[in-house]
């Protein structure tokens, strides 16, 4: 059993996380739930779904999506930028404030924050 990020529960190994609704929540185009410290409609939210997705299509490997996600936000939004893609996995991290966003593309979860 795993503990889901940021979330009260355990769920089972290789299974999908659907448990993001527990913090602050935004809508992503196709009515999922964000986990995010962000405003609901801020510039860095809508980047991080737009390059989410650009890069899954552009890229299979996971590093090759994080990284094109990196660059983008320490271009845009200055250095420091944090990204882990997967499928499965389980973080505690602290980050700058307005910062902290995690959402599911299925297949993959992907979790951007800043800090440094």
């Amino acid at each position: 059993l795993k503990l889901c990020i940021g979330a009260p529960h355990i769920r089972a190994p290789n299974t999908s996380c659907r448990c993001l609704a527990t913090g602050p929540a935004a809508t992503m185009p196709e009515g999922k739930k964000v986990q995010t410290d962000t405003e609901e409609n801020s510039e860095m939210l809508k980047d991080a779904f737009q390059q989410s997705s650009l890069a899954m299509n552009k890229f299979e490997d996971e590093k090759d999506i994080s990284k094109h996600i990196k660059h983008h936000f320490d271009g845009k939004f200055g250095p420091n930028w944090h990204v882990i893609v997967g499928k499965g996995f389980a973080t505690y991290a602290t980050y700058e404030a307005k910062t902290h966003m995690f959402f599911c593309l299925p297949p993959l979860n992907i979790l951007i924050y800043k800090m440094g």
